[in-house]
């Protein structure tokens, strides 16, 4: 593999402690370069994909001036402007279904299913003590805040803090205390952080849209109820398929129906310059062993992509 950090010409890091803390109305710095601003959305194990658009960038010679991330877009994107974008697909490439139980740490009775310290001790290995301050461009991770509603950037203090807040999937991982306010997954407010661009004044913005092929656009269907059945649906030629999802299926899909809602709308009314859509309908939230597969489809998708965002970039930057 390629030496990202060097190519990029980062100064070396140095040490720092603390928590991610929230961004107020008065800490925006807008900045206005001639690369391009990336927002990349939440998508659990399809968000690999990211790691290939990023490859894919690099290798045509898009500079990127700035990334807003959510769930594991702020995953892949914080690795990326730290300089280990390498060491994460090493790790997402040599994840097995084995390999990913043994990273599971299952805690019953508290706030989530999984700790997520294992996943955070992986993080810790390649990047404790960096800052946001530690970072070559400007770096925003989107997390949900548990009470009120907030949507809540993070753009200061701890790096792995502030990603971890952004992928604490509620009912899976456990929330985050940043600064007194607890956090979980930026996808419930805001899947593709498009917005989050815009407010640093970003004049080219590239969305990479996970979900755009899980679901046709929202309809309306008015419906006949029927008979009561229970966990079984009828097939053509007459026999029973079982039909339960279990309580892992119900909240996978209630989770993808909710982010591609939300994108939809929130992309309508703030659209970005580019959309990337990679196709991975076809796996899973949880399928994170398929990280070859998700990883050569972004690559692609932006690669078919690349004419048009040169274009833009003469027309808009």
């Amino acid at each position: 593999m390629l030496d990202w950090a060097s190519l990029r010409g980062r100064p070396d890091l140095k040490e720092a402690n603390g928590h991610a803390s929230v961004v107020g109305p008065g800490d925006f710095k807008p900045v206005r370069r001639s690369g391009v601003s990336l927002a990349l959305g939440g998508g659990a194990a399809r968000g690999w994909a990211h790691i290939g658009v990023l490859r894919a960038l690099d290798e045509a010679g898009v500079g990127i001036d700035m990334i807003a991330g959510t769930s594991i877009g702020a995953l892949v994107g914080g690795c990326y402007l730290a300089g280990k974008l390498d060491e994460l697909e090493a790790f997402a490439r040599g994840l097995t279904k084995r390999r990913i139980f043994g990273l599971l740490d299952f805690r019953f009775g508290g706030s989530g299913l999984l700790s997520g310290m294992r996943l955070d001790a992986r993080m810790q290995q390649h990047m404790a003590g960096l800052t946001f301050d530690d970072l070559p461009k400007p770096f925003v991770c989107v997390a949900s805040e548990l009470g009120t509603g907030h949507e809540i950037w993070l753009s200061a203090g701890s790096l792995t803090q502030a990603i971890r807040a952004s992928y604490a999937l509620p009912g899976v991982f456990e929330p985050v205390v940043c600064n007194k306010r607890v956090l979980v997954d930026g996808a419930l407010v805001n899947p593709v952080p498009v917005s989050v661009c815009r407010a640093y004044e970003q004049r080219l913005v590239v969305a990479v849209n996970l979900h755009y092929d899980l679901f046709g656009r929202a309809a309306v269907i008015k419906h006949n109820a029927g008979e009561l059945t229970l966990d079984h649906e009828i097939k053509e030629d007459g026999s029973k398929r079982e039909s339960r999802l279990g309580i892992t299926g119900v909240m996978v899909e209630a989770f993808n129906i909710i982010q591609d809602r939300i994108s939809r709308a929130r992309l309508a009314g703030d659209p970005p310059d580019l959309s990337l859509q990679p196709k991975l309908g076809h796996i899973g939230l949880s399928e994170f062993h398929r990280a070859d597969e998700a990883i050569r489809v972004g690559y692609e998708t932006t690669m078919e992509r690349l004419n048009e965002l040169q274009r833009l970039q003469t027309v808009l930057v």
